[in-house]
């Protein structure tokens, strides 16, 4: 819409026109009392109206009283604002005239507002009467713009910001990160914009967006990057962007495959055991989604306390390994090629596993160890299939009855911190996975 000037009107009316002419705005909101409204025309006709597309105005019913002039700022300016479809980039606020309760309930006004005040002062100290000290006079003036004070301002946003991303609250991370890089200046706004990316990120990885979050971590690291050439010595910052980047290695092994030069890798502590060397890409992408899955389940718990939550996440991890397993035989576990089936189990999923609706053999967590450990004998060696009846009883029962028994699966229990841990460390120690080596987001420090 263009330049938008906010000015206040009371004493002398040189001070608002100086300003005026200073800053050349298309449109003039004159923020003014009962008595001094009378001054609007007087302004009016001793500037050049030329350029001038828009005038109104905003009246408080006391120019002592800030209460109402905050109030008579808060309830006007909006609607005039989004009359002319003004953007913050487009407003001026210039505080210079009225009394000083109107001057400052017009800092406080618009303080969301704008990017830029400014004070019509004095060109030097002979500039004000009352040697020097006094106000300035006619003739005598010089319009002061002032920095951008959501610079200042933005040190709580930052708090604010990095609590919520690290409590995994990454949504509203970006949703202040966004407000305020529409108010900081130039210099702040690539931070926060930044920021904006990064929380997008892992918000899509929290959900399994792994698409998503590839293309916007992508594009934030290499942001984070020159920020971090420019405060080389800003030490979260550079921590966030190292562990950020062996996200991203990890995170491009999830989407292709493929694992990068840099950032560690998680490694299975029984690896040789279970002939866990994957050179498939799909393979290794299903390997690394389980990694995730975990981690995605200890997320709930200790950022959320949503203990029900990550229980299931638990389960479907031990499901979700019997079917990398089955991969690895050819078998699909969600559409079994009875061909592949060692002949005792036959009849057994065929009977028993068959979805006449898909018109498919389709094996769940159970089904599918009972596959892997009649595979297992075939081949005359004890793996994981083995493993999972081994430790049903003390280990892996108590995980499946805790999912089962939950109030958001088939039962009425609630999950608690004690039952989650428990469940944690039995199915970390069937799964054989070191916690440490399961992905860690980074935490945020601005």
């Amino acid at each position: 819409m263009g330049k938008t000037l906010i000015i206040s009107v009371g004493g002398s009316p040189s001070p608002i026109i100086c300003s005026i002419n200073f800053h050349r705005p298309e449109n003039i909101i004159f923020f003014t009392s009962l008595e001094t409204e009378s001054q609007i025309a007087e302004i009016l006709r001793r500037i050049d109206l030329s350029s001038i597309r828009n005038t109104d105005k905003i009246i408080t019913q006391s120019a002592e009283n800030i209460n109402f002039c905050l109030n008579a700022i808060l309830t006007t300016l909006p609607e005039i604002l989004s009359r002319w479809k003004t953007t913050i980039d487009e407003v001026i606020v210039d505080y210079t005239g009225g009394t000083k309760s109107m001057s400052s309930a017009l800092v406080l006004g618009t303080i969301e507002y704008t990017k830029c005040f400014s004070y019509v002062g004095a060109k030097d100290e002979k500039g004000r009467d009352k040697d020097g000290i006094g106000v300035v006079i006619d003739g005598q003036e010089k319009v002061i713009t002032l920095r951008n004070p959501w610079d200042e301002l933005a040190v709580d946003e930052k708090k604010k910001i990095c609590l919520l991303f690290n409590s995994g609250r990454y949504l509203a991370a970006k949703e202040i990160s966004e407000q305020a890089a529409r108010k900081v200046s130039e210099r702040q706004k690539s931070l926060f914009d930044m920021v904006t990316r990064f929380s997008e990120a892992y918000y899509k990885w929290d959900s399994f967006d792994y698409d998503g979050a590839l293309h916007f971590l992508k594009r934030a690291i290499n942001e984070l990057k020159i920020i971090c050439s420019q405060l080389p010595n800003n030490h979260g910052i550079v921590n966030f962007w190292q562990k950020a980047k062996e996200n991203l290695d990890f995170l491009n092994v999830i989407v292709h495959g493929k694992e990068e030069e840099s950032g560690k890798l998680p490694k299975e502590t029984n690896a040789k055991e279970e002939n866990l060397e994957i050179s498939d890409p799909k393979l290794k992408s299903e390997e690394y989604r389980l990694y995730d899955l975990l981690a995605n389940a200890k997320r709930r718990a200790i950022l959320e306390n949503r203990y029900d939550d990550a229980l299931v996440r638990l389960y479907r991890a031990l499901e979700k390994r019997a079917q990398l397993e089955l991969k690895k035989y050819n078998i699909d576990a969600s559409n079994v090629n009875l061909d592949l089936v060692p002949t005792k189990l036959k009849e057994k999923i065929r009977f028993k596993y068959f979805n006449e609706r898909t018109n498919k053999a389709e094996i769940p967590l159970y089904g599918a160890y009972c596959l892997l450990k009649a595979l297992e004998e075939e081949e005359g060696r004890r793996g994981i299939g083995h493993r999972f009846f081994e430790l049903y009883e003390p280990v892996i029962r108590t995980i499946i009855d805790m999912r089962n028994n939950n109030i958001i699966v088939h039962g009425n229990v609630l999950a608690d911190k004690d039952k989650f841990d428990d469940a944690w460390k039995n199915c970390l120690q069937f799964l054989g996975i070191d916690e440490a080596s399961l992905p860690q987001f980074p935490q945020l420090e601005l």
